[in-house]
């Protein structure tokens, strides 16, 4: 019984990451040579800071981890990429990784594309504020949702904004555990 009072204290940490990575994704390319963004959302409690990579799966391509960025706090919710030496290809994805465990990855961007130098820029993926309900939230409790086509969580957790409820009774559950495990 006491094992089961645990198990249900443990849930909400193990679902509550919810960083999700909108740009760069499928719509949202990189051009080699330039300045290229990375955008994301996140919520209280995530990660932070934490360090950004590039990966591939295609050794062609990239021969292992690019690394863009050391203990960047996801507050921040931007990155901005100058000269973006990467080859030109597909397959490419943004990591999110531990500041001290790269293998440990906490959100992965959609695969994107790196096109040439001298490729028009695409669209930056921003974050728009005009949502009541909040994917992201900054220290100061300001609100935004993400909005970019393509930009799908690849992160393996769910996003707050179509799962309230569900995070709702999650918490509950915790505090009903902890009161019956200090009584």
């Amino acid at each position: 019984m006491r094992l089961f009072k645990l198990a249900a204290l443990a849930l909400p940490i193990a679902v509550a990451n919810a960083i999700n990575i909108v740009g760069p994704n499928e719509n949202a390319y990189w051009v080699q040579n330039a300045t290229n963004t990375i955008t994301w959302s996140f919520s209280q409690g995530d990660p932070s800071p934490i360090n950004i990579n590039v990966v591939n799966g295609n050794n062609a391509t990239l021969n292992g981890i690019f690394s863009i960025a050391s203990f960047v706090n996801v507050s921040e919710q931007t990155f901005t990429v100058t000269n973006v030496t990467l080859r030109p290809g597909d397959g490419y994805q943004v990591q999110f990784v531990n500041t001290s465990n790269i293998t440990q990855v906490f959100a992965s961007s959609p695969n994107f594309t790196v096109k040439p130098p001298g490729t028009a820029l695409a669209p930056t993926v921003s974050l728009s504020s005009s949502a009541a309900s909040s994917t992201a939230t900054s220290p100061s409790s300001s609100s935004s949702t993400a909005s970019a086509t393509g930009g799908a969580s690849h992160n393996g957790a769910m996003s707050l904004s179509t799962s309230q409820g569900v995070f709702g009774v999650i918490a509950a559950c915790g505090v009903a555990s902890l009161s019956a495990l200090l009584l």
